[in-house]
């Protein structure tokens, strides 16, 4: 056998010396055997049909996964005009019940029946559901004074006055059409260019507006 083809167990066992040992290890390192004829061929080949099955596997799963999507895509429904209309309108009164809960719940309550003595209630209330540019004035500019709500006064101390709420005219058009439709006030739908008119018509007004303003302006909407 020739030194080359010794193992290591062979080489130790053989009492070589130091020297000749560490020469014959650096032999044995750099002794390389023949690779095997057409090793690559096979493994290279199952490496190309994997990859062409993991990609058709993986269009097959974009289109029927969604294009991996975590949600799938809603049903496209067709609306009628009439629902379009409805479904806007429930949006707009949304919004406005939104508005109302953090500007004017507070004083006229949840309910829309107010505090008795204190803040008026608008359920029911020719202020909230007769002419829109009353209610839309009180809250462009504010109410100070007594007024008479449904044959009680309410306004007798000052200190219930309501100050001008800062609101643009988006918001003041759906929270007033929240308030003529809810509690069971049955008013029309109030539109964002009709508050922005009410605001260039009032923009004299740098005080609170007084009951006896507004009933004045709009005499028609106290007469019965």
């Amino acid at each position: 056998m020739s030194k080359e083809n010794q193992t290591s167990e062979e080489i130790r066992s053989s009492g070589m010396k130091d020297d000749e040992l560490v020469n014959k290890h650096v032999r044995l390192n750099q002794i390389k055997h023949e690779p095997t004829k057409g090793f690559l061929q096979a493994p290279l080949i199952f490496v190309f049909v994997f990859g062409c099955l993991i990609f058709v596997c993986s269009i097959q799963l974009a289109h029927t996964t969604n294009d991996f999507q975590l949600h799938p895509p809603k049903e496209i429904v067709e609306l009628t005009p009439e629902e379009k209309e409805a479904l806007r309108l429930d949006r707009k009164i949304s919004s406005g019940e939104k508005i109302f809960a953090v500007r004017c719940a507070s004083c006229h309550q949840g309910n829309g029946l107010g505090i008795a003595g204190q803040y008026p209630p608008l359920a029911g209330s020719k202020w909230a559901t007769a002419n829109p540019e009353i209610i839309t004035n009180i809250i462009l500019k504010g109410l100070k004074g007594e007024i008479v709500v449904k044959g009680e006064t309410y306004g007798t101390s000052a200190a219930v006055n309501m100050a001008a709420v800062a609101i643009n005219d988006r918001e003041i058009a759906n929270v007033v059409t929240y308030v003529r439709q809810a509690w069971g006030n049955d008013a029309n739908e109030v539109f964002e260019d009709e508050v922005a008119s009410t605001r260039a018509g009032s923009v004299e007004q740098q005080d609170q507006w007084t009951g006896d303003q507004l009933i004045s302006m709009y005499p028609d909407s106290f007469s019965n």
